[in-house]
């Protein structure tokens, strides 16, 4: 299929490292993005394995016949497991989890998989829709009760995780399948890059319609230039010929 790949990563002003990490595979059709955010220090453990487990299953699927959604998912099971038994096996780790999301392309068709609240957005003819679920207190609140924007600015700690990748023996993955037309961009992204940029400055740069590496770069600099309050990561797809 014909695509452009690109991803980028920045440490960003404030932290001392970059706890982001990233992966473009042309050979899988994958990207990824995954963020320690549960674990202090050794999120970092939890960041690695995640992104180590889900490559190896996934270029030695234990079942190659499943379809493109399950076989996303088996792959992230298959990285909290691994979290989850380091975890249960080194007091140290305990608690130390990972944010991922995943996009993969088949023919002219795109799957979304993601835990925790990296995003993945569409940018399509203009305008620009979220395909993940940030999966935090806040838009639980949103989803499963119905509250109101204004309400959910009552309640405190809305940014708070409720799902991350090795936190627990079992995790709630979302999925999201889309049809690919021509000129289509996925951009993967950590919150270091959406926090401080918000959508409406995404799209602006989308909207510029640059190739891949400049784009992320114009993006990275804007999350830098808005104080660059965290680890900053963006990871774009384009679909450049039908």
């Amino acid at each position: 299929m014909p695509v452009e790949a690109f991803g980028l990563t920045d440490t960003g002003k404030v932290r001392a490292n970059n706890e982001d990490a990233f992966a473009v595979e042309p050979e899988l059709s994958l990207e990824l993005v995954a963020d320690r955010n549960v674990g202090g220090h050794w999120g970092e453990v939890a960041l690695a394995l995640t992104e180590e487990a889900i490559l190896s299953y996934l270029h030695n699927p234990g079942e190659p016949a499943l379809a493109p959604e399950e076989l996303l998912k088996e792959a992230v099971r298959s990285a909290n497991r691994k979290v989850w038994e380091t975890t249960q096996s080194r007091v140290e780790c305990k608690g130390m989890g990972s944010t991922v999301v995943l996009a993969h392309w088949r023919e002219r068709s795109l799957w979304i998989v993601n835990v925790g609240d990296s995003r993945a957005y569409l940018w399509r003819g203009g305008s620009l829709r979220q395909l993940s679920y940030d999966q935090n207190v806040g838009n639980d609140l949103r989803h499963n009760l119905g509250l109101t924007e204004e309400q959910i600015r009552r309640y405190p700690h809305t940014n708070v995780l409720t799902m991350a990748v090795g936190v627990a023996p079992d995790v709630l993955i979302r999925c999201q399948s889309e049809p690919l037309a021509r000129g289509d961009v996925v951009l993967l992204c950590s919150d270091g890059l959406y926090g401080p940029v918000g959508d409406s400055t995404i799209a602006g740069i989308l909207t510029q319609d640059q190739a891949p590496p400049a784009a992320a770069a114009a993006l990275i600099q804007l999350a830098n230039s808005a104080g660059g309050p965290d680890n900053i990561t963006a990871v774009m797809l384009r679909y450049v010929e039908d």
